[in-house]
Parts: structure tokens; C-alpha cells; sequence
């Protein structure tokens, strides 16, 4: 299919877009969790997310407990 432009100049295909993304997660000491995201399709950089839970959990809070990435990626 041809491809357009839209209003901000980005290409796009109306016939979609393959995203491939990989994951490795480990849990650490007390609520300590870590996460390393691959972009592949696109390529793209990997990233490393830590997250933790407070301490009504048991956690240090050292970091943001997981239902914050999961809230912040459900808004962007």
C-alpha cells in the first residue's frame, strides 16, 4: 500500500507496522525488580526499567512500584 503523511510529517502505512519487543525481568532482593527492554522491530535501544514497592510492602521504595509503569504506559 502506499504510504502518506499526516499533519506532522511522520510516515505511515495503512496496511500497519510490525513491533517486536523483548523483555528479560528479574526479581532482586526485598520488592527490588528489573527489567531489560529490547526495541527489535524497529530497532531501537535497550533500556533498563528498575521498580520497587514501599514499605507497606516490604519494599524500600527506591524506586516506582510496578502499577506505575503499567498506569503511565496505558496514558502515553
Amino acid at each position: 500500500m502506499a504510504q502518506e503523511t499526516n499533519k506532522l510529517g511522520n510516515r505511515f502505512s495503512r496496511g500497519g507496522h510490525e513491533i517486536e519487543v523483548v523483555v528479560e525481568a528479574e526479581a532482586l532482593e526485598k520488592q527490588h525488580k528489573r527489567a531489560q527492554v529490547t526495541l527489535k522491530q524497529p530497532a531501537g535501544k535497550t533500556f533498563t526499567i528498575h521498580c520497587d514497592e514501599g514499605p507497606y510492602l516490604d519494599g524500600d521504595d527506591a524506586a516506582p512500584p510496578p502499577l506505575a509503569y503499567l498506569s503511565s504506559s496505558v496514558a502515553f
